[in-house]
């Protein structure tokens, strides 16, 4: 690993020497938000993300920001989910829920066959002179 180097924290753009992606006191901040959030959740096992941030001022994105990091485990806790990225949707795992990624998948699908079809098209109108003569 090579020294390390300045750069810009990415939370609140102060100049620090670069050993993570942001600097001491936002890491330190985050360290006591996770602390707080953890502490809320071990004694009141079954409250729901907005319980939580209400209770402890932690964000709902650095909440969930915990759980994709792996440091809440929502196995554990049975009423805590999230948003889902793409429609708001409440999901207890990944980032994106079901019904969304399986309407990407169709868009794909749908994208990949017109490009196939594009293909075909171009295929089938050149090069077919010379096939003809070859």
């Amino acid at each position: 690993m090579g020294t390390p180097k300045l750069g810009n924290c990415s939370r609140c753009g102060k100049l620090f020497l670069r050993i993570r992606n942001f600097c001491d006191e936002c890491y330190q901040k985050q360290e006591d938000d996770f602390l707080k959030a953890a502490a809320f959740l071990r004694d009141f096992p079954g409250s729901t993300i907005q319980e939580v941030n209400e209770a402890t001022k932690v964000t709902v994105a650095q909440i969930r920001q915990f759980i994709w990091d792996g440091r809440i485990l929502v196995s554990d806790l049975p009423n805590l989910s999230y948003p889902c990225e793409t429609c708001g949707n409440m999901i207890r795992a990944g980032r994106t829920c079901s019904t969304c990624i399986e309407t990407l998948n169709k868009l794909a699908s749908q994208i990949n066959n017109e490009k196939n079809e594009i293909n075909q098209e171009r295929n089938g109108k050149t090069g077919g002179y010379i096939k003809n003569y070859l």
